[in-house]
C-alpha cells in the first residue's frame, strides 16, 4: 500500500509539471503578441484618423506702438521770395523837397522815380536782390552871384539801382525772423545850370529814395512773414497726421498716427535757387489688425526744435499679411512623395503638408503613407502638429519651430503606431518647413508703398513718398493669419509751396 501511494504521489509529480510549464508558454506568446500589435502594429491597414483640432477663437493683433520719424525737407524757391519782393516793394518814389541843397536860394526838388522788376540771388547764406530804377527830377531857384540873383529851373533823368540783401532766421516759437537791408546808389542824377555848371543830386535823392523804403520796410516785413508762415502750413500738416486710416479690407488693418514733436533745419541758400530747410516730425504710430478705428489723441503744434540736420529719410512699422496659399503651394511642391527615415525599419512618405493659422500657433496637418517595406507596412491616416512661427533673420527664412503633437493625434499613435511618435519624424518634418522670404518682402515692399500713399499731407506739400527698404521686425500669427511686422526705411522729398494770398 505505501508503494502504491509512492507511486501514485511520483505519477503527480510527473503529469503536472508539463501542464504548468504549456500553460506558461501559452501566456508569454500572447503577451509577446499583444507587445507586437500594441507597439510594432505588425497587422496592415491601420487607418489613423484623429479629430481635427477645433478652432481657435481669433484673436485681434493689439496696437504696437513704435517710435517713427517723418523728416520732410522742405525748399522754398527763391522765385516765390522774388514775386514777394516785387509785389510789395513800391513801382514809384516821388516827392518834393524844399531847399535841398546850399547852391542855390528859395529851391525845390521834384522828382518821380520807377523801378523795374527786381532779381535776386544768394552770397553768403544771404538773399541778395538788385533791382533798375530810372525816372526825372526838376529842381527850381535861383543862382546867387553876389550882384544879382538869376533864376533856374532845369530837368534831368535819374539812373541808378536799389539793392539789398535779405536774411532769414526762424525762433523755437515759429517766428520767422526776417533781416532786410536796402540801399540806393545812383549812377546819373545830375541837373546842367546854364552859365553855372551842373549840380549834383544823387546824394539828396538817394537820402531820400532811402527814407522812402525804410519807411515801407515794416510793411514789407510783415509781408514777407505773411508770405513765409511755415507755422500756418506746417500746422495743416501737423494736424493731418493725427490720423486713423484704414489701409486695408480684408484683414482690416488700421495705421494710427500721434505726432509728438517738430525739430527744424535753420535755412541754407547754398544751391542757390532755393532757401532750404527741413522739417521733422517725431510720432507714434499704431498698427493694428482691428474692426474699429482706433481714437486718435490730438496734441496741439508744440515749439520748435531747432537742428542742425534734417535727412529725407522716415521710418514706420507696417503689418502686411503673408499668403499663407503661396506658402502651401511651396510647400507641396517640396515635399509630396518624399520618404521621411524614422528608423531603419519604418520610412514616412508624404502625401501631402498644409499650413493653417490658428489662434496664436500654426496647425500642421500632414497626410502620409507608410513605405511598402516598413513594420507598418499599410498604415496611412494624418496627422496634427502644433508650431510657432518664427523668423530667422540670418537665412531670411519665415520657419514652423517647436513641433508638436496635438493631444488627439498623440493619444491615437499611442494605441496604434507609437513607433510615429519618435522625435526624429518631427524633426524632419520640422526642416521641410523653411521659406524663403524674398518673394513676399518684395509684394510687402508694394503693400507698404500703398499704405503710406494714403497717409494725408497738406495739398501745399508736394511731396514723393517711396520705400526703399523692408526689413522685417518680426513674424506674428493672429486672427487666424500669418502677418509680417515690417520696418518700412524710405525717403521723402517735398517742396513746400506757398500759393499767392489774395
Amino acid at each position: 500500500m505505501k508503494y502504491l501511494k509512492f507511486i501514485q504521489i511520483k505519477s503527480m509529480k510527473i503529469f503536472s509539471i508539463p501542464r504548468i510549464l504549456k500553460f506558461s508558454i501559452l501566456m508569454i506568446f500572447v503577451l509577446i503578441m499583444m507587445i507586437i500589435f500594441s507597439s510594432r502594429a505588425a497587422f496592415k491597414g491601420i487607418d489613423i484618423e484623429p479629430k481635427m483640432p477645433e478652432l481657435i477663437s481669433a484673436n485681434t493683433l493689439q496696437p504696437e506702438r513704435s517710435e517713427s520719424i517723418l523728416n520732410l525737407p522742405v525748399k522754398i524757391p527763391l522765385t516765390n521770395i522774388q514775386k514777394a519782393l516785387n509785389l510789395n516793394i513800391s513801382k514809384k518814389f516821388s516827392g518834393t523837397e524844399a531847399d535841398p541843397t546850399d547852391l542855390l536860394s528859395n529851391d525845390t526838388l521834384t522828382y518821380e522815380i520807377n523801378r523795374k522788376d527786381l532779381s535776386i540771388g544768394t552770397q553768403n547764406n544771404l538773399i541778395t536782390f538788385s533791382v533798375p530804377i530810372s525816372g526825372t527830377a526838376r529842381i527850381k531857384g535861383k543862382v546867387n552871384l553876389g550882384f544879382t540873383k538869376i533864376p533856374v529851373s532845369a530837368r534831368t533823368n535819374i539812373a541808378g539801382t536799389i539793392f539789398g540783401d535779405l536774411s532769414l532766421g526762424i525762433d523755437n516759437e515759429w517766428n520767422i525772423q526776417p533781416n532786410l537791408n536796402v540801399s540806393t546808389n545812383l549812377t546819373k542824377a545830375d541837373v546842367p545850370i546854364k552859365n553855372v555848371g551842373t549840380i549834383s543830386i544823387r546824394s539828396i535823392l538817394k537820402k531820400q529814395v532811402d527814407k522812402a523804403i525804410n519807411k515801407e520796410k515794416p510793411k514789407l516785413i510783415a509781408e514777407l512773414v505773411e508770405k513765409l508762415n511755415l507755422k500756418t502750413e506746417v500746422t495743416k500738416q501737423w494736424n493731418n497726421l493725427h490720423l486713423s486710416e484704414r489701409v486695408n479690407q480684408d484683414p482690416s488693418i488700421w495705421i494710427k498716427t500721434e505726432p509728438q514733436s517738430v525739430s527744424f533745419k535753420e535755412f541754407d541758400l547754398s544751391d542757390g535757387e532755393n532757401v532750404q530747410s527741413g522739417i521733422a516730425i517725431k510720432m507714434f504710430v499704431d498698427t493694428c489688425i482691428c474692426k474699429e478705428a482706433p481714437v486718435v489723441n490730438f496734441k496741439p503744434l508744440p515749439n520748435l526744435i531747432i537742428q542742425d540736420q534734417i535727412i529725407d529719410k522716415f521710418l514706420i512699422n507696417l503689418p502686411v499679411q503673408v499668403s499663407v496659399d503661396e506658402l502651401n503651394n511651396t510647400l507641396q511642391s517640396e515635399v509630396r512623395g518624399k520618404s521621411l527615415s524614422v528608423d531603419e525599419n519604418l520610412k514616412v512618405i508624404v502625401n501631402e503638408i498644409n499650413l493653417s493659422p490658428l489662434g496664436e500657433k500654426i496647425l500642421v496637418k500632414v497626410d502620409f503613407k507608410t513605405d511598402k517595406g516598413s513594420l507598418l507596412q499599410g498604415a496611412k491616416g494624418i496627422l496634427y502638429l502644433w508650431g510657432k512661427i518664427f523668423y530667422d533673420q540670418e537665412s531670411n527664412n519665415l520657419k514652423v519651430v517647436e513641433l508638436d503633437y496635438d493631444v488627439d493625434t498623440k493619444n491615437a499613435l499611442l494605441s496604434t503606431a507609437d513607433s510615429l511618435l519618435k522625435p526624429v519624424l518631427l524633426q524632419q518634418i520640422e526642416e521641410r518647413l523653411s521659406f524663403p522670404l524674398d518673394k513676399e518682402l518684395n509684394r510687402a515692399k508694394d503693400e507698404a508703398n500703398k499704405y503710406i500713399q494714403q497717409i494725408k499731407l497738406p495739398p501745399e506739400i508736394d511731396a514723393n513718398i517711396e520705400v526703399k527698404k523692408i526689413e522685417v521686425e518680426k513674424v506674428v500669427v493672429t486672427n487666424n493669419d500669418i502677418f509680417l511686422v515690417l520696418l518700412a526705411d524710405g525717403n521723402m522729398a517735398a517742396i513746400l509751396n506757398l500759393e499767392d494770398r489774395e
